[in-house]
């Protein structure tokens, strides 16, 4: 027999997730994050594929949503609904890039599954988005940074190696060598 939790019970737990997702995105501190997850839990990412138990979830958040270009993103909900049945929540995430200095908008939906375990933890978490997508996200938007000068010079290093390509042309916001002489 499965486990029922009740509407408010499951709405409560997703408020406790979406909170402490927010809450880690602007400090950079996923450790309570990663403690809403039973110790034992799976979680599954597109890009990474399944993890299992706090020992491969956390190395995991920290480096992808702790460190750059994760920490420049956010993650507010645009909708979310409960299966009282299966103690399930499933919500549409806005993963929103930070505005890269020309109050432009660089963002991708993904999906969320949670399934709940009670006392306000979880048991599984799947993330469904195309992964092409969300690399292609980070290029357009690590280009227009680019373009209007506003990386800093341990996020220009990271693009040099994960896209050079979009540092071959001078940044408009940059003088060039020829203009500096």
């Amino acid at each position: 027999m499965t486990q029922k939790w009740t509407g408010q019970e499951l709405e409560d737990a997703f408020r406790l997730h979406a909170d402490t997702v927010t809450a880690a995105a602007e400090s950079g501190d996923w450790e309570p994050f990663v403690r809403l997850f039973l110790p034992d839990a799976t979680y599954i990412d597109p890009m990474v594929g399944t993890m299992r138990g706090h020992e491969q979830i956390r190395p995991w958040v920290t480096t992808t949503l702790g460190t750059f270009p994760g920490s420049a993103m956010r993650y507010p909900e645009a909708w979310h609904l409960v299966d009282t049945e299966r103690g399930r929540i499933v919500c549409e995430l806005r993963n929103v890039l930070r505005n890269p200095g020309d109050g432009s908008s660089f963002e991708e939906n993904n999906i969320t599954v949670l399934d709940y375990a009670g006392n306000g933890r979880f048991r599984c978490e799947k993330d469904v988005y195309d992964s092409a997508t969300m690399i292609k996200l980070i290029e357009s938007w690590g280009r227009r940074c680019y373009e209007l000068g506003s990386l800093n010079e341990d996020e220009l290093a990271w693009f040099a190696t994960a896209y050079p390509h979009i540092l071959e042309r001078p940044s408009p916001s940059l003088p060039s060598n020829s203009e500096s002489a």
